[in-house]
């Protein structure tokens, strides 16, 4: 079971950049929903399987020979390579707990960073937020979370675009904070930092993050008109694209958010969702088989190796 766990783990990790080609289809939301799932939902699997690998190797080398040979049975089929499978999935388990929780650390150390004191540029009340205007002609455009959430502009950008397209890039920032953008961004950084090298896996990756934009994008563009504001204030800023600070667009995102809101809004069909939908669903049922499998012959050799099983 833990073979299956591991698989149906990269599965899912894989699967926001396999589908992305058909997943654009949806609206944004949905898209972004399906990514942050499919992710979050691989990286338990694959940390739950590597777990129940090393389990029984750990249990042996602590000397406790008749617990660790029950548990040898709880994970299903002892995968190949016995102590060597076992201490490799112990070390890839703690590496992974140990730099997400670096990369974790380091996100909120970086959010905290960007807030804005009260001392520095102007402070406007929002509804939901604060936003703050830079006194610097550098473009920049960024939310961050906290108590309040944080819009931060600069007098750059706001001489830069017109009065319709900086009420949409503003927009586009308080979507961020309203939906928690940060989380997913977050996990995104986890992934990359812990199994970024598995090829398709930054793919994956990409998928969320442009996915979290267009999102943004939509919720932004509700209003009348806020489409070519949007996209105007996305070709005002190109020039910051490959510059160390945060401007409202990124280079990897550029052209495919220019293309999306040239058109109108999605309306995907049942069908297309459902071409999306049903491998995550796949995924998900073999992911919680394998669980539900390992807790129901767990629950009978524990109480077999306590002396107290009925059966």
């Amino acid at each position: 079971m833990s073979v299956v766990l591991v698989l149906a783990g990269l599965g899912l990790l894989a699967l926001p950049g396999v589908a992305a080609p058909i997943a654009r289809q949806l609206r944004p939301s949905e898209w972004r929903r399906l990514n942050r799932i499919a992710i979050g939902l691989g990286v338990v699997a694959l940390q739950f399987g590597l777990v129940l690998a090393a389990v029984p190797t750990l249990l042996s080398a602590a000397g406790i020979e008749s617990v660790a040979h029950a548990c040898h049975h709880l994970p299903g089929p002892v995968p190949p390579g016995g102590a060597v499978t076992g201490w490799a999935s112990a070390t890839a388990s703690l590496a992974l707990f140990a730099v997400a929780l670096v990369v974790h650390r380091r996100s909120r150390r970086l959010q905290r960073a960007a807030r804005i004191e009260e001392w520095l540029g102007e402070h406007r009340r929002m509804s939901g937020a604060r936003l703050v205007v830079l006194p610097t002609d550098a473009v920049v455009a960024y939310a961050t979370p906290g108590s309040p959430p944080q819009v931060v502009v600069s007098r750059g950008l706001v001489r830069a675009l017109e009065a319709d397209e900086l009420d949409a890039v503003v927009r586009h920032e308080m979507a961020h904070v309203r939906n928690r953008h940060h989380r997913d961004l977050a996990l995104a950084a986890i992934v990359d930092a812990t199994l970024g090298w598995i090829p398709g896996l930054r793919a994956s990756t990409a998928a969320l993050r442009l996915s979290i934009e267009r999102a943004a994008d939509e919720e932004a563009a509700e209003r009348p008109g806020a489409r070519e504001a949007i996209r105007g204030a996305l070709l005002k800023t190109t020039e910051t694209m490959l510059g160390p600070v945060p401007a409202f667009t990124a280079a990897f995102t550029f052209l495919a958010r220019l293309d999306a809101l040239a058109m109108p809004p999605s309306d995907p069909s049942l069908r297309q969702r459902a071409a999306v939908f049903a491998p995550l669903a796949g995924l998900a049922a073999v992911a919680a088989s394998g669980l539900v499998g390992w807790g129901a012959v767990s629950d009978h050799l524990i109480l077999d190796l306590l002396g107290f099983c009925p059966f």
